[in-house]
């Protein structure tokens, strides 16, 4: 069956929208157009020079305004997209801010105001999140350890995340799995610098499980699927099952010394995907061992897979590129002047069901790009420089009873 792409399927859902319209006798009753943004969707984006946090509601086009102690912050949502981590690495501090929303499937809740949770987790240098079902775990660089907690505790008051050593200190990562165990980073100190040299695998208390099989000179990038972690090392991409096995996939020879540093997983598809700045982005497949390119170029800022698997972004030199789940090429777009390899701030981006939003640190706004046309809408102005943005609340439009 041939698949439908995803400009065609919004054409047809155009389609459908208008003759209904057409046919329907209920003026109470009105078909949500597809260039509106759901209704429950906020942006949080973070100040690369303050403390301040904002939050946008894009379909009314406003925001609020909160404030952190310390500016640069990066941020992750959680797995129910009602939270986001608010990470200071510099000043060993991981916050949570609520936004107060909600998403049961096929509507919303609204659970009080936007406001910071209850919870902040403090140890050296908090780097790496992970989050999965309600469960958040924060890997800490200046100390080798694990901060664990969930979200059902951030609210909690006097609540405290379960800290546990795993290694030592270094620019490490962690992979959990489903059999509540963890694949983390292991380093080796044949080897100078910060980054590990090996995937270990531990458990809840931090006794090894399965000692690392395969050594390398450096790792950085990683994800999982429950069953499988990928990270990415300047050798291939190291694959550790949960089982303990490890196997090395290698990179094409035309990397020359060029490797994958980061990793993605399209839960929708089920598939992996790894990219290098200077290489572009590669399909990762784990049945052949083999990794098939989806874009080369040697000027990638930034890549990101929508959560509904529907379309695929990247950020190159200030141009937006779209893709398709099939592997179609979307229209370019322009969004942001050319990105100075230099640049203290660069632009970020994040996905929606119905749009993708770019952000421009230089004249302080945010572009909004509807996935449908891939076509630019007027941009939102945000005070001061931002830096980092992520999607969370709830993509719907419908409210339910609280």
């Amino acid at each position: 069956m041939k698949k439908t792409t995803l400009l065609s399927r919004f054409w047809l859902m155009g389609v459908l929208a208008a003759s209904l319209s057409a046919c329907h006798t209920d003026d109470s009753k009105t078909v949500q157009p597809t260039d509106n943004e759901a209704a429950f969707t906020r942006l949080l984006v973070s100040d690369a020079e303050t403390g301040d946090l904002t939050l946008v509601n894009p379909a009314k086009q406003t925001t609020e305004k909160f404030s952190a102690p310390f500016g640069s912050n990066a941020l992750y949502p959680t797995a129910s997209g009602r939270f986001s981590a608010v990470v200071n690495r510099a000043n060993n501090q991981v916050r949570f801010f609520d936004s107060g929303i909600v998403d049961h499937g096929d509507h919303a809740d609204v659970k009080g105001t936007p406001k910071w949770a209850a919870l902040t987790l403090e140890a050296s240098l908090p780097t790496h999140v992970y989050v999965w079902g309600n469960r958040i775990v924060v890997f800490n660089d200046g100390e080798g350890s694990l901060s664990l907690t969930t979200e059902d505790e951030l609210h909690t008051a006097g609540a405290k995340a379960k800290v546990i050593k795993v290694d030592v200190p270094h620019h490490g990562a962690v992979v959990p799995f489903s059999n509540g165990t963890f694949a983390v980073t292991k380093k080796d100190n044949s080897v100078a610098g910060t980054l590990p040299q090996g995937v270990k695998i531990v458990d809840e208390n931090g006794v090894v499980v399965n000692e690392s099989t395969i050594a390398v000179t450096s790792i950085h990038g990683d994800v999982g699927n429950g069953e499988v972690a990928l990270f990415g090392t300047t050798s291939g991409i190291l694959s550790v099952n949960k089982d303990g096995s490890q196997q090395l996939i290698k990179y094409p020879a035309d990397f020359g010394t060029g490797w994958l540093g980061s990793i993605v997983y399209d839960q929708s598809s089920k598939t992996f995907y790894g990219f290098g700045a200077a290489l572009g982005v590669y399909r990762i497949d784990l049945i052949t061992n083999t990794l098939t390119p989806l874009l080369k170029t040697d000027q990638l800022h930034a890549f990101k897979v929508s959560n509904d698997g529907d379309v695929f972004a990247m950020l190159t030199n200030g141009t937006l590129k779209g893709f398709s789940a099939s592997g179609s090429a979307l229209r370019d777009l322009k969004v942001v002047d050319a990105i100075a390899a230099d640049a203290k701030v660069k632009p970020d981006f994040s996905i929606t069901k119905r749009y993708v939003y770019v952000t421009d640190p230089v004249k302080n706004q945010i572009i909004p790009v509807l996935r449908s046309s891939f076509s630019a809408k007027p941009a939102i102005s945000v005070p001061g420089k931002p830096y980092r943005i992520v999607v969370i609340g709830a993509q719907q439009d419908k409210r339910g009873e609280d």
